[in-house]
């Protein structure tokens, strides 16, 4: 069975306490994030359009993904944030803001004319 992001997060949070990586500071775990995302964009970088990977770089680019997510997962964690609950309470936000069927383009600058937040009333 899949596990839920809840679960993954335990994951991350129990890998960090029994190696006592207690220590990282909000700045050092967003400059991990953007040090990680970077290498993940080394991968896409001057590609047009999304090609299909081989298998070892499907793998290269799989594990680059894990390393973004670990320290996203990990910031949120330590700073009490509950990314699952809020990504299903913004989600239908979303839906809202950005109807089926409706140009994106469109949707957006009425989101504007509205008021940024308004929309999510």
């Amino acid at each position: 069975m899949p596990k839920t992001l809840k679960q993954i997060t335990k994951d991350i949070d129990d890998f960090c306490e029994e190696r006592d990586w207690n220590h990282s500071s909000p700045n050092s775990l967003i400059a991990a994030i953007l040090i990680e995302l970077g290498e993940l964009a080394e991968h896409y970088q001057w590609q047009t359009g999304f090609k299909k990977f081989t298998k070892k770089e499907e793998k290269e680019v799989g594990y680059e993904y894990v390393d973004v997510l670990f320290y996203f997962l990990r910031l949120a964690s330590v700073s009490g944030i509950d990314v699952e609950k809020y990504f299903y309470e913004k989600f239908p936000k979303l839906e809202k803001k950005f109807p089926k069927g409706k140009n994106a383009l469109e949707a957006n600058r009425e989101y504007r004319e509205k008021g940024r937040n308004k929309t999510y009333d």
